[in-house]
């Protein structure tokens, strides 16, 4: 799996060199399955006006009681520009998931144990750009990520054009 995001993160590289419609952003949103904020970093690639790709990546972490979850979520998404700066999104994710029980007292009483996983889901979703100077704008989506225990990501960031 590293050797498959080393070499997306190679071909957005060389296309970055070779483009003006090259940007990076940075979020931080809402998960619903697991009730956390997460936060995380986006490259994105502007074919023309109208489509777009998107390479992003989140992280986000939850602890309840003796309980830690945490999530790494990797996303490539198409996007299509309807109106001005509202998109509509659809692509692929790929989700890494680390449940850990930290036992009594945080981990000083019993033993710890963790169970890891990971799995393939499709996104759906919505978004939009308010421009705020030339090479920067704010951005808002929300997207549902089905899965086998599908969710809500609703995040907000901001992107910067080189």
């Amino acid at each position: 799996m590293r050797k498959v995001i080393f070499i997306l993160a190679v071909m957005c590289g060389t296309f970055a060199a070779k483009s003006q419609e090259f940007g990076a952003a940075i979020h931080a949103g809402y998960l619903t399955e697991i009730g956390a904020i997460g936060a995380g970093g986006d490259l994105t690639y502007e074919f023309n006006e109208k489509f777009g790709l998107t390479a992003s990546g989140t992280f986000a972490v939850a602890e309840e009681k003796s309980i830690r979850n945490k999530w790494f979520a990797l996303d490539l998404n198409g996007r299509y520009n309807i109106v001005d700066m509202w998109y509509v999104l659809a692509g692929g994710e790929y989700l890494s998931v680390t449940v850990k029980t930290l036992g009594l007292g945080g981990g000083s009483i019993g033993e710890e144990s963790s169970v890891s996983g990971s799995e393939f889901g499709a996104n759906l979703g919505t978004g939009y750009r308010y421009n705020l100077m030339d090479n920067v704008n704010l951005f808002a989506e929300v997207k549902y990520v089905v899965l086998e225990a599908g969710y809500v990501h609703a995040r907000a960031g901001i992107h910067f054009d080189f």
